[in-house]
């Protein structure tokens, strides 16, 4: 055909074939992997994984089905396929996966096991509902476990414990946050609601906060510089923005004062008025002053 002269006819006619046979192995591969294969993938991986063996294969599903759209399929499959890996995978059995009893969202929160946090967070944030189910559940958590310390009576015999303890599990979920949820702010949020319930529970909170901060002042803390210690003074005001009661704090924390500087038993002059600089700022300018 070439040496008659037809070779512009043979190119596009092997062409044409080439292309309808792509085309119908593109879709014989599209209903291989379409949502029935990954039902029964799911239920396969649900009945003998934990939660993030799970999401690890999840991922790694969604992740081969973009490779594969890149090298060997039509873009435009693109969309479907990979909506069906995150419905049958993700979507529909989202709630076994954060509730799953040892391996769950909970479990996940408690071990800080950033890698499945965030690679829930990542593969949840593709489906309906997803990050709102996540964020609920962290919510209640906090919530859950606040509420047992500080209703329990041998917790609260001592404030600088209790005090203590607020901070150190605002930092355990602010790291959570910005390690796994991608500083996702509606989850920031739903912290602050959370650490505001709970510094209110304890009507004594605002002398607690006054104790700790007494307690800091006149022991201070065995290597602890300046920056440290300024770290620390963030940190309680930080709880005083979740305060209702600011003025009995302002009390507390003035009877407190007088007693350290008329007895002289204050680690740091500066570490004073910095404190009560910081004060003013968040309470106002009718705080006391040194």
């Amino acid at each position: 055909m070439v040496l008659h002269k037809f070779g512009e006819k043979l190119y596009s006619g092997l062409a044409k074939t080439m292309t309808a046979h792509l085309e119908e192995i593109s879709k014989s591969i599209e209903d291989a992997q379409g949502a029935l294969f990954y039902k029964g993938e799911s239920q396969k991986f649900i009945e003998c994984c934990d939660s993030g063996e799970y999401l690890k294969d999840a991922e790694r599903r969604r992740n081969e089905e973009m490779e594969r759209v890149t090298h060997s399929l039509d873009a435009k499959s693109e969309v479907k396929i990979t909506n069906a890996v995150e419905k049958e995978m993700m979507a529909n059995n989202m709630l076994k996966l954060v509730h799953m009893e040892n391996s769950g969202l909970v479990s996940m929160l408690c071990d800080n096991k950033y890698e499945d946090l965030g690679r829930m967070y990542n593969l949840f944030r593709r489906v309906p509902n997803g990050l709102s189910t996540v964020r609920d559940v962290m919510t209640s958590h906090i919530r859950d476990i606040g509420k047992q310390f500080i209703t329990d009576p041998e917790r609260l015999k001592d404030p600088v414990e209790f005090v203590q303890w607020l901070l150190d599990e605002k930092d355990k979920y602010d790291k959570i946050i910005s390690s796994a949820f991608n500083n996702d702010q509606t989850f920031q949020n739903a912290l602050n609601s959370s650490f505001e319930y709970l510094i209110n529970l304890n009507a004594r909170s605002p002398e607690f906060i006054s104790l700790y901060v007494d307690d800091k002042l006149r022991k201070g803390l065995e290597g602890v510089g300046k920056e440290d210690m300024e770290v620390i003074l963030d940190k309680v005001v930080m709880l005083l923005r979740y305060l209702r009661e600011k003025d009995a704090f302002e009390k507390y924390y003035e009877q407190h004062l007088a007693e350290r500087l008329l007895s002289g038993k204050t680690v740091s002059d500066g570490a004073e008025r910095s404190l009560v600089a910081k004060l003013k700022t968040e309470c106002g300018c009718q705080f006391t002053s040194m």
